[in-house]
């Protein structure tokens, strides 16, 4: 398999999460929410990070997921 890197835009990661576009961008304002890369004046999630985050602030036990 080959090593390619994934990254959401704000549009796509807001309709993974079901909320909007501007709450992540608010989040971002306030330094919280997954992090986030910057190229040029385009913000861009890693996969890796949005699944991190996933985890980590999941209220399902650890072992079920």
């Amino acid at each position: 398999m080959a090593n390619t890197q994934i990254f959401l835009t704000t549009k796509e990661l807001a309709h993974r999460w079901r909320i909007s576009p501007r709450t992540l961008e608010g989040w971002r304002d306030k330094g919280i929410g997954p992090c986030y890369t910057k190229i040029g004046n385009r913000v861009r999630y890693h996969i890796d990070a949005v699944e991190r985050a996933e985890h980590d602030w999941s209220t399902v036990a650890p072992e079920l997921l």
